[in-house]
């Protein structure tokens, strides 16, 4: 299945559907979170058939936890960075339309980063990942930049059917530790 079937299909999910599986996936993230004991989580703001976060983020910020979104920058295309975010906060809109935090909020560095739930088109049991197809992820996360710093755990957030028998490896791919589905968590082993 190629990347915009695997969109369209996500994209055509009913709400009934989409409300269900956001549930449960929230309810597996949040056992996986205490867990793992974030003291800054990034998240994302979910469309087009993505898995609705906002609720277990918007919970993690009321315990304390600082909550990172991803933005995308103006000024160099194909690259992203995230900002801090806590429930009320103002939004602003990308250039895709996808909420954000505004420019004022407080920058989260890289290194700050102890989990980050990543949306994505598909997913193999390898922990491959296969995104929107600008990058940003795997740019922001590649290993050359993150030389003496741990990088932060990436656990992919994705309906079952999101799975795929298997994707092929670029060399600058980043991988996932693990991805979220309805199912469940499944922890994949890290490839460094």
């Amino acid at each position: 299945m190629t990347r915009l079937q695997m969109r369209r299909r996500r994209a055509r999910l009913s709400s009934a559907t989409l409300r269900a599986n956001s549930a449960a996936i929230a309810g597996h993230a949040l056992r996986c979170l205490r867990i793992l004991g974030p003291r800054t989580l990034a998240g994302y703001f979910g469309i087009r058939g993505e898995i609705d976060l906002t609720g277990l983020l918007a919970r993690q910020a009321t315990l304390g936890v600082r909550v990172a979104m991803p933005v995308l920058e103006r000024h160099r295309p194909g690259h992203m960075h995230f900002r801090a975010w806590s429930p009320g906060d103002r939004l602003c809109h990308n250039a895709f339309g996808i909420q954000e935090p505004c420019p004022g909020a407080p920058r989260v560095w890289r290194r700050e980063l102890d989990v980050v739930l990543l949306p994505l088109v598909a997913f193999d049991s390898n922990g491959h990942r296969l995104g929107m197809g600008g990058g940003y992820y795997d740019r922001y996360f590649a290993p050359r930049r993150l030389v003496g710093t741990p990088r932060p755990r990436l656990i992919g957030i994705a309906h079952a059917f999101q799975q795929v028998p298997r994707l092929e490896r670029q060399a600058w791919d980043v991988p996932l530790d693990g991805v979220i589905t309805e199912g469940g968590l499944s922890w994949f082993r890290r490839a460094r």
